[in-house]
């Protein structure tokens, strides 16, 4: 298997900076970058993106976009324009209150994510980055089922559909197998549309397998027959677990890879990495490497120096450690 290394790209929309930060990036040994394209991009960047898509791909690098908080449906640190104005399309919490993300069961936003891929497509995209994709659990948690999404009319009717009976009081495990089966179709419809457009596609999981963030069941993720990439970014610090944290979910990622015939791609952390625990990326790569996973990407370029929330305590030394 060939082997591919990358690294994220934001914060920045001006080409002639940019082109600075691509020096470092092809010396720092890259062979692909990811370019979020967030909503914001979508209305306002458009053309800056294609400048930067067509800059990447000169210089060598394979081009992933990111549908970076499109929704708040996908992870990233980004507001979501379709569900500030599109409330009534919004997922509906347990206690009856909507929360601040578009619900993936309503056609409307179906709709919308089909244009988002022309729009990638447009700009010059390899490979979409299916990011984090969740329901809402931002307030989720065991003793808080009240927050548990969704319960909307789309999701309701959905779910006659899918088990020919009524939507459950409770949340209970009709409800999260039906989240699961909600998120493989909506996810099997967009890469099924992005191969229309002759473009690859990546999923990328949340490591974390409990009911209130990503998805229970990777296999059937796995089984999307227009899927070419399965990742997940097992953050360790962040999610405070020990390093074998990489090891347990690039063995699960590689095994389902192998299944399935598919790449295996883990993310390693480059954010809030805190001072003194920097050389943990090299311990964290090698992990991974020993696994069988040849598709290596770092969150996010430079230590996420420009981006206060994210930024490690020394952004450089885990930059200039990830390209070694």
């Amino acid at each position: 298997m060939q082997k591919q290394t990358g690294i994220s790209y934001f914060g920045n929309r001006n080409p002639r900076h940019f082109l600075i930060d691509l020096e470092e990036i092809i010396s720092h040994h890259c062979s692909f970058i990811v370019h979020t394209f967030s909503e914001n991009d979508q209305l306002f960047y458009q053309g800056t993106l294609a400048e930067m898509v067509e800059l990447s791909k000169g210089a060598g690098l394979e081009v992933y976009l990111d549908p970076w908080g499109v929704g708040r449906v996908f992870g990233g640190e980004a507001f979501s324009d379709f569900a500030l104005k599109n409330r009534a399309l919004c997922q509906k919490l347990f206690s009856g209150n909507l929360a601040p993300a578009a619900c993936l069961n309503t056609p409307t936003f179906a709709e919308f994510m089909m244009r988002w891929i022309d729009d990638a497509a447009s700009l010059g995209a390899d490979v979409l980055f299916w990011n984090e994709p969740h329901f809402y659990h931002e307030k989720a948690a065991d003793a808080a089922v009240q927050e548990w999404a969704c319960t909307c009319e789309s999701c309701k009717k959905k779910y006659k559909i899918f088990y020919g009976e009524n939507f459950p009081l409770t949340p209970n495990e009709d409800f999260f197998r039906f989240r699961d089966d909600s998120m493989v179709e909506f996810l099997a419809t967009l890469c099924s549309y992005a191969k229309t457009k002759k473009l690859k596609n990546c999923i990328c999981l949340l490591p974390m397998q409990e009911k209130a963030f990503g998805i229970s069941d990777w296999e059937k993720i796995a089984q999307i027959s227009d899927l070419d990439i399965l990742a997940t970014d097992p953050y360790w610090i962040a999610f405070d677990r020990n390093l074998e944290y990489i090891g347990n979910n690039a063995k699960r990622i590689v095994t389902l890879s192998k299944r399935y015939s598919l790449e295996p791609q883990v993310w390693v952390q480059n954010f809030k990495i805190p001072k003194g625990r920097e050389s943990e990326i090299l311990e964290a790569i090698a992990i991974a490497y020993a696994e069988g996973v040849r598709n290596i990407a770092a969150w996010s370029f430079y230590g996420t120096e420009y981006m206060s929330y994210l930024k490690c305590d020394n952004p450089k030394d885990v930059w200039d450690l990830l390209g070694e």
